[in-house]
């Protein structure tokens, strides 16, 4: 069978510390039939110099004339690709020699699965990502947050250029981009470790966190969205600090909320979260909502911690029983 070609988006920005390993990583690949697109946003450091170090012929360098941001380049990288397939890659990380090839495979098998990750191994940082295989795991693991490593993934490229990277929501543009194409089509992570993904300070999800957290809350959303839930009732606004708190409430929106993470399992979801899983996971969100407001006493307009208490004991004595030991460790009820 001839080799699909395989679109590399690299965006680059200072990355001299570790764009070499970067890129040499893609050049050693077993599957060599490959366009590496690099485009460097404007970097004023020897980035762009030990790029072009490269003679391979496989290697784009786009030469952005402003900095207009990360996913701007990523946005930039998909309008030129000719891949069949298209892969991510961060200038901070460094790719198994078999990745491509594990992959190209993986969708050429599966033909109706539109993106494909896989696990990584950290440097930098003791973590595992954790993040679940199959495609029914992944959906309910999208009502928490993102659930692929972006550098890892590789997807169908009329896919991916078709859905696009919304960079108002940088810097949880993947997480948004997952969230959409999850609602269409099958995601799949491999469970092989794939890639060394680079932990450290200058990452833009380390500096931006807090900006991170308030973009994806929109994007969450949307994995919601599947439930038939009178949004008159519960509106936007309820429903955005439901799923990831950060706002005052009073005791009216509490038992609000409670009743509309009940009222979920009752309205169907047309068949689009397994049931069972889809039970534990909103339990496991109306556990994360009581806990914020149990550690975040004065966001609690008109009630106290008592209530709150008793709602994580309904939900699971084993939980309550655990939160309250951390709680009682750090001297802090």
């Amino acid at each position: 069978m001839q080799e699909s070609l395989i679109s590399v988006l690299l965006p680059v920005f200072n990355a001299e510390k570790f764009i070499k390993d970067c890129i040499d990583s893609i050049l050693a690949q077993t599957y060599s039939n490959f366009e590496l697109i690099i485009i460097d946003d404007c970097s004023n450091d020897s980035s762009v110099d030990i790029i072009r170090s490269y003679t391979d012929k496989r290697i784009k360098l786009i030469l952005k004339p402003i900095n207009t941001g990360y996913t701007e380049s990523l946005n930039q990288g998909l309008a030129i690709a000719h891949g069949l397939f298209i892969a991510r890659m961060d200038a901070d990380d460094i790719s198994m020699p078999n990745r491509f090839e594990l992959q190209v495979n993986f969708l050429r098998k599966n033909s109706s699965v539109a993106i494909c990750g896989t696990d990584a191994n950290i440097l930098g940082a003791n973590f595992k990502f954790n993040f679940p295989e199959s495609y029914e795991a992944i959906k309910i693991n999208l009502l928490f947050g993102s659930s692929l490593i972006h550098p890892t993934i590789m997807g169908r490229g009329d896919i991916l250029k078709k859905y696009g990277y919304d960079s108002s929501l940088e810097p949880a543009e993947d997480y948004d981009l997952f969230t959409r194409v999850a609602l269409d089509h099958p995601l799949i992570n491999l469970s092989e470790r794939l890639l060394n993904y680079r932990v450290h300070n200058n990452q833009t999800s380390n500096m931006r966190s807090a900006i991170q957290k308030d973009r994806m809350r929109l994007s969450m959303c949307r994995m919601f969205q599947v439930f038939k839930y009178d949004t008159e009732v519960y509106k936007r606004e309820i429903i955005m600090n439901a799923i990831m708190p950060y706002r005052s409430i009073d005791t009216k929106e509490l038992h609000l909320v409670l009743n509309w993470y009940q009222l979920l399992l009752k309205v169907g979801c047309n068949n689009f979260y397994e049931l069972h899983s889809l039970g534990k996971a909103l339990n496991r969100k109306k556990y994360n909502f009581l806990k914020f407001y149990v550690e975040n006493p004065k966001l609690r307009i008109d009630f106290g911690t008592i209530i709150l208490w008793k709602k994580i004991f309904i939900i699971s004595p084993r939980w309550f029983f655990s939160y309250l030991k951390v709680r009682f460790k750090n001297r802090v009820i």
